[in-house]
């Protein structure tokens, strides 16, 4: 007893209350113990580097953060030492905030403010446009039951080669999952369940599956319901769609595709795969047997993923960046009607694009233009009659209408308006009246339209369609309509 006494009373409260209060720690103590080093992606210093390093000295535990859009903390980083990103979103501020705080023993916090001027991107990398749209910022993908005999999945010869054979045609395809009667692909998925890892199905197995990849390096996945299948952070290697006899453009390192698993691997799930084709509108992955990327030419078996793509307008219709352009042709095949009038019908507008739905009659070459030109303004003559006039779309918003014989027709500016799109439209196409080939509303003594719909477009296919007098309201009371079917020049 005496010496528990004498131990208590050799403790002083006021004195340990006194020593813990030299332990909260002022803003000038950590301005003075943090230092830091900015630095660019291969860790050289750069004066507007998004990659940071700190030390704290002396020793002391901080926690480094900024404020995310919202508002609410994200942290950066924590400990003595240690390192951080500061990578802003495209477009914004490059004078960029963050904050060091340290927690005192009492509870209470010390801040201190820093201020860095970082690297923001103010173009996406050219294959970041292609997956993630350069205007949008983040592109819907879904699978396509377009190429070969219509398989989305399955196995193929790796035969090396061109790899736009692959995503186009399906070149060395064996065997694959095509979409039923329905145009689901459900019930055949549903027979494939081995080839996952837990003998399950997970919601991709729909037609009506997607994911959506943003800007940011995300993947998420979809099922037919907008349930989550997965999701997880992608990149882009050795990008170089330069040569279009190659076997691949790139790399893309990810593990959170639709379907993501090697067939007759045993539920395998890849970690990377061959981007054989990549367009704004089109994408095909190819992964060797066990991942054996160099025994490519060997016939190996190798699985396949098609995927698809109509998010993207610009992209498809223009494609990317201010120096980009891309011209547009009437779709003369010999067989299907090019311009003319059709029902007011409604439903899917991919139908008239696809299958020329609605249709009541048109014309389908040159000599047939020239019999129709009672419905121009000045009853002559333009030269886009011709199979070889077109029209071109630029990058800064600029459309020139082009004779066959090369001249000039007209020029002005366009936009599209995507805030309107349904099942029947992608979007809307506003012009400069008399700027696309042949503008002409039929029946109409030379009305030139300044706003079409856009009910189908792909990479290389464009649909437009204007109802009677302009009254976009009626859509579904099958009234006359004015169509236009143009293919990429």
């Amino acid at each position: 007893m005496t010496l528990a006494v004498a131990f208590l009373a050799s403790c002083d409260p006021i004195k340990e209350e006194k020593d813990l209060t030299l332990y909260n720690t002022s803003a000038s103590e950590i301005e003075s113990a943090f230092s830091m080093a900015q630095l660019d992606v291969n860790g050289n210093p750069a004066a507007d580097g998004n990659y940071f390093t700190y030390t704290t000295s002396p020793a002391m535990m901080v926690s480094v953060y900024n404020l995310a859009a919202d508002g609410s903390e994200n942290l950066l980083s924590y400990g003595y030492s240690g390192k951080f990103t500061i990578a802003p979103k495209r477009g914004s501020d490059p004078n960029q905030t963050f904050w060091v705080r340290v927690v005192n023993t009492d509870g209470s916090v010390t801040l201190v403010e820093k201020h860095v001027n970082v690297f923001v991107k103010q173009e996406l990398d050219p294959e970041i446009r292609y997956l993630a749209s350069d205007e949008y910022g983040s592109k819907i993908w879904k699978w396509d039951a377009s190429i070969g005999d219509g398989s989305v999945w399955g196995n193929m010869g790796y035969c090396g080669g061109k790899g736009s054979d692959v995503g186009i045609s399906g070149n060395g395809a064996w065997w694959g999952v095509a979409p039923d009667e329905d145009g689901e692909v459900t019930a055949a998925f549903m027979e494939q369940l081995q080839h996952t890892p837990d003998g399950q199905a997970h919601g991709d197995e729909s037609m009506s599956a997607y994911m959506v990849i943003d800007e940011d390096g995300n993947i998420v996945c979809y099922d037919k319901d907008n349930n989550v299948i997965r999701k997880g952070p992608y990149t882009v290697e050795n990008f170089d769609n330069s040569d279009p006899d190659a076997w691949k453009v790139g790399d893309l390192v990810t593990s959170s595709i639709l379907w993501p698993f090697e067939i007759n691997s045993g539920g395998r799930t890849p970690s990377k795969f061959e981007i054989v084709y990549l367009t704004a509108d089109k994408m095909t992955l190819v992964y060797p047997d066990n991942g054996d990327f160099g025994a490519l030419g060997n016939w190996g078996e190798a699985t396949y993923w098609h995927f698809c793509s109509n998010s993207d307008i610009a992209g498809m219709a223009v494609g990317y960046g201010k120096d980009a352009s891309k011209s547009w042709t009437w779709d003369y095949d010999g067989e299907h009607t090019v311009w003319g009038n059709m029902g007011y019908c409604g439903d899917a507008g991919s139908k008239v694009g696809i299958d020329h739905n609605g249709e009541w009659w048109g014309v389908k070459n040159e000599a047939d233009f020239m019999e129709q030109l009672g419905h121009t303004n000045d009853g002559a003559a333009h030269g886009d009659e011709s199979m070889d006039a077109y029209f071109t779309l630029d990058g800064m918003g600029n459309i020139t209408r082009v004779a066959g014989n090369g001249t000039v027709i007209n020029k002005g500016t366009y936009e599209f308006d995507t805030t309107v799109a349904n099942e029947w439209k992608m979007a809307n196409f506003n012009t400069t009246a008399g700027t696309i080939l042949f503008p002409y509303e039929i029946n109409s003594g030379g009305n030139m339209p300044t706003t079409f719909e856009v009910v189908y477009l792909t990479g290389s296919k464009m649909c437009l369609v204007y109802p009677d007098k302009g009254d976009f309201g009626s859509l579904g009371n099958w009234g006359e309509a004015t169509y236009w079917h143009f293919k990429a020049k």
